[in-house]
């Protein structure tokens, strides 16, 4: 019998834990749930994600919590390298989601992350994925929005 295995789609781990650079990260919800449609997660989540980012030092350049997915630009610190952090998002998020309800595994198993090259802009990509659920039609001002910010920019 033939084992197949994971396809390695991070880079090295040491990558994670450089200082300073902005990471675009993608987290999906598991069978695209709608969790985050039920406002009172969303702002949980929300407040959870700020705690965390304080507590740790991590830089939160922005954020998006879209209905079945999180969009964060965040860098690591000294304190906390980004695979721990969106481990430990996702940890924390999880038994938020079952103290409202649900149960089982609210997240698919990896996240999407994208570090930013020298020639990105890290005001620009982070007004990017504040205006995600303007592109999604959600609402027409992104400010209207509730859940999605930075720690960062006055943007």
């Amino acid at each position: 019998m033939c084992v197949k295995r994971r396809k390695k789609i991070r880079l090295s781990p040491e990558i994670y834990r450089i200082v300073g650079i902005p990471c675009s990260i993608t987290i999906a919800t598991k069978g695209k749930q709608k969790i985050f449609s039920e406002q009172h997660l969303a702002l949980s989540f929300v407040a959870l994600l700020k705690r965390a980012c304080e507590g740790n030092d991590i830089l939160l350049y922005a954020y998006c919590v879209m209905p079945d997915h999180v969009h964060l630009l965040i860098s690591a610190s000294e304190r906390k390298g980004i695979i721990e952090f969106v481990r430990g998002i996702k940890s924390l998020s999880t038994k938020m989601a079952w103290q409202h309800g649900y149960s089982g595994t609210i997240w698919q198993r990896s996240f999407y992350d994208h570090f930013l090259r020298k020639d990105e802009d890290c005001r620009i990509v982070a007004d990017y994925i504040v205006h995600n659920p303007v592109r999604d039609g959600i609402v027409e001002d992104w400010k209207d929005y509730r859940f999605s910010g930075s720690l960062v920019y006055e943007l």
